[in-house]
């Protein structure tokens, strides 16, 4: 990274007195060219306690600006996972019913599959076996239908393997059955609408030119290894769930994914918008998902070998990730996802905690990585 881009150097913002530690790890982490631009939020019980932004929006050297939006990646999924939970919590859904009890079609073998083994990686369907393009990603309905009518690459509820893009839609069509909305519009209904938040799952057309472009990092030897080779290799299911079609930083860059609802990958948010959302379930003013509730989609559902990130033991509640060794957020109890290169948005009832840290700068390897140790370490610091 060239220097330039290193000495930009000092965040913008707000941080209170207490997680003051939270700057200072913010801007170790673009001085020492761990990030280009990037922003980080917390809240604490309810309370915004950092805002900071800083760096660079590109290689172009044009400032971060205070605006900026970020395709979230697989952060969408926790936020589809937090519309799920709202929808729980009203009873709408029963996370114990078969999915066929909502959508019918949902068949091929998979009609005893309960709605939380779906949402935990479970079906069988990581990837779809019929050729799907990027425009593909835009039909709603064809999408859903390819995945009702596919047989599972294994028997449904006993493996678990990460449904990259199909979760967003099996998870969706699910949501949209039982409340007649889509994820991305309840987003906004029950979530997103009464606070201003700047958070869509299929984003307005008039706020394209915020989105910052993500930049792709070249995959480096070691941790990961695996996994790349394995996504290269035909015939795999890795290879399968990431290349029909192509996964990558630049597929999401492209304007025309962002109108859609894909709720698997292509949500838009600010930190600040996607932090203040993980409060929602924790205690404070902005609660609005019971503790009960809470408890039950951060029960864990699966832990261990995945059947698609092949080195990469994982665990998930009821879509959330749920704090590994991979991504230990703050520790047991700590709820969320991670996206694509360095993204990450969670939960930690037990301190109060709700946080948000969006980059530009993919790092294709599994984090944790240096510069979020360094921010959650600051953070676990002023608790």
């Amino acid at each position: 990274m060239s220097t330039r881009y290193q000495a930009v150097a000092t965040a913008s913002g707000y941080t209170s007195p207490r997680f003051s530690g939270v700057q200072d790890a913010f801007e170790s982490n673009l001085r020492n060219g761990d990030d280009l631009g990037a922003s980080v939020a917390v809240y604490h019980h309810g309370e915004l306690v950092v805002d900071l932004w800083g760096g660079v929006r590109d290689t172009s050297g044009t400032s971060y600006p205070e605006d900026a939006l970020h395709v979230g990646y697989s952060t969408t999924k926790g936020v589809m996972g937090l519309v799920l939970a709202g929808l729980v919590d009203t009873g709408e859904v029963d996370l114990d019913a078969p999915v066929s009890a909502y959508w019918p079609e949902f068949g091929a073998g998979k009609e005893g599959l309960l709605v939380r083994e779906l949402a935990s990686h479970r079906a069988g369907l990581p990837a779809f076996d019929e050729p799907v393009t990027a425009a593909d990603l835009a039909d709603w309905d064809g999408c859903v239908r390819r995945l009702a009518r596919q047989e599972p690459a294994w028997y449904p509820g006993i493996r678990h393997g990460y449904h990259a893009l199909t979760l967003g839609y099996l998870v969706g069509e699910v949501v949209r059955r039982a409340s007649g909305k889509s994820v991305g519009a309840l987003l906004r209904e029950r979530f997103a609408q009464s606070a201003d938040l700047q958070a869509w799952i299929g984003l307005p057309t008039e706020h394209n030119h915020r989105v910052v472009t993500y930049l792709e990092a070249s995959p480096t030897p070691g941790i990961g290894a695996c996994l790349a080779t394995a996504a290269e290799a035909p015939g795999t299911l890795t290879h399968a769930t990431f290349n029909n079609p192509v996964i990558t930083a630049d597929l999401f860059n492209d304007p025309a994914l962002w109108r859609p609802e894909i709720p698997a990958a292509n949500g838009v948010f600010d930190a600040r918008s996607l932090a203040r959302l993980y409060s929602s379930v924790v205690d404070g003013p902005l609660r609005a998902i019971s503790p009960s509730t809470v408890d039950r989609v951060r029960r864990q559902q699966v832990h261990g070998p995945d059947q698609v990130l092949v080195d990469q033991p994982t665990r998930f509640g009821t879509v959330f990730e749920l704090s590994n060794p991979r991504q230990p957020m703050l520790g047991p109890g700590s709820f969320g996802h991670d996206g694509l290169g360095g993204h990450l948005a969670f939960a930690h009832p037990e301190s109060g905690i709700a946080f948000a840290f969006l980059t530009n700068r993919a790092i294709p390897d599994p984090t944790p990585h240096t510069r979020l140790w360094r921010l959650l370490s600051a953070v676990t610091a002023a608790l």
